[in-house]
């Protein structure tokens, strides 16, 4: 009854931190640390660790920050109960974990979701990514550009069509069957795009055991739990971008299913593990070859004709408006950017990968180095296979260290500047 009360008076206090109230009551705060602390402590077998520590939230209008510890550099203080202070200009902020001020803080933007549900699978999802290097998790930089190409999208629909599936139906057999169409056409897909799986693999062991951690520690019983996976599916907008989300739908199925079998089966992933080969196994999947036949007439089970006509239209559209990146950001003069010491925060759904050699769009990013910060807000920025530079369209105004393009924004720090060179590109250089 203690514990029901306490949840109760959270989701009452915590309106108006999720109301977006002007003034964000302290009270509610520190009660959300005291719920959240004791809710990774009551779930600590999950991974064999608690997950909590570093906590902070972010209000994105004022940067104020709202601490559950201190820092180590003297940027917070002490007052009723929490540590406060502000985030400074250079740092991203988004839902994410990042090293500041000499901790691995687990970081949330303000306002939280109403349902309490969402919020403790939020507040938990970020503690779990500052806990993966503890974990024995230690993570690449690798792309999934081949989920924005037609047959790749195909089969990642498909795939999600089948977990659903196997979420609805009602005999567990019929479940696992589902499951195993799925990985089918998982495993067609890996087929198809050379490298894929990796690729995959790695987003899932980062994002999807968060989603899957999170889901875990929220609250929520099995039905809620189910019901849930359902929902995120079945409202999941296929018009966006797969690239950098499909892990937070995908895993968090299969581990659902897991569960019921073994409940502790995370317990035997590491950083070295195949999640695919894991799944195949565990549910039991044929390992003979596959042959497109056999999965074009499985599709037909999941609407395929109707996904295939879809991602034939998209591909049609999607192929003139990478023509129109391409010449905006590669033939057209623009503003080439060196990156050395970058941090970033960007759109998770807003990310559109040209051909491999060309580099991949942000449709919204911002990224903080040591020439100063960027906010691309509208009409993207190109960010470079390489990761080393990023080119956005040329300058329209230049104010002192302010420098304004279509959509974007560059402060720069003092003694950098921009200038022109002879071929119209541009160029951030630094004052000797």
């Amino acid at each position: 009854m203690k514990n029901l009360i306490g949840i109760w008076l959270m989701s009452f206090c915590l309106q108006a931190v999720t109301a977006q109230h002007p003034q964000i009551p302290v009270d509610s705060i520190r009660l959300l640390f005291s719920q959240t602390e004791m809710t990774t402590q009551q779930h600590s077998s999950l991974w064999n660790k608690d997950i909590y520590g570093p906590l902070m939230l972010v209000d994105p209008d004022s940067r104020e920050i709202f601490a559950n510890m201190p820092d180590s550099e003297g940027y917070l203080h002490f007052s009723e109960g929490i540590y406060r202070g502000s985030l400074p200009e250079e740092v991203p902020m988004g839902n994410t974990d990042l090293e500041w001020a000499g901790r691995h803080w687990a970081m949330i933007r303000l306002p939280l979701p109403p349902n309490r549900y969402d919020r403790l699978e939020l507040l938990t999802h970020e503690l779990f990514h500052s806990s993966q290097p503890s974990l024995g998790f230690h993570f690449r930089r690798e792309e999934n550009s081949h989920l924005d190409r037609r047959e790749g999208r195909i089969y990642l629909r498909l795939e999600m069509e089948a977990l659903s599936q196997a979420l609805l139906t009602g005999r567990y057999a019929r479940s696992e069957e589902h499951l195993r169409n799925a990985l089918l056409f998982r495993r067609y897909r890996h087929q198809l795009y050379r490298g894929s799986e990796a690729a995959e693999n790695h987003l899932e062991l980062l994002e999807g055991l968060a989603t899957y951690t999170g889901q875990m520690m929220s609250g929520r019983d099995k039905w809620e739990w189910r019901n849930n996976l359902v929902s995120r599916l079945t409202t999941y907008n296929p018009s966006l971008s797969f690239v950098r989300t499909f892990a937070y739908e995908t895993t968090p199925v299969y581990g659902f299913f897991l569960y019921q079998k073994e409940n502790e089966w995370n317990k035997q992933i590491t950083g070295d593990s195949d999640l695919t080969a894991y799944f195949t196994e565990a549910f039991g999947m044929d390992q003979r070859i596959i042959l497109q036949s056999y999965v074009k007439q499985v599709a037909m089970e999941y609407d395929g004709r109707r996904i295939f006509d879809e991602e034939m239209r998209r591909e049609l559209s999607n192929n003139t408006r990478l023509d129109i990146y391409r010449e905006k950001f590669l033939e057209e003069p623009h503003l080439e950017i060196r990156l050395e010491e970058m941090e970033l925060s960007y759109d998770l759904h807003g990310v559109i990968p040209l051909d491999e050699d060309e580099g991949t769009v942000y449709l919204s990013i911002q990224i903080s180095d040591r020439w100063g910060i960027l906010r691309v807000e509208e009409g993207g920025a190109l960010m470079r296979s390489d990761w080393r530079w990023i080119i956005v369209t040329p300058p329209l105004e230049i104010e002192g260290n302010r420098v304004i393009g279509e959509g974007w924004t560059l402060l720069l720090n003092d003694g950098y500047f921009v200038e022109e060179t002879t071929d119209g590109i541009y160029l951030i250089s630094r004052k000797q």
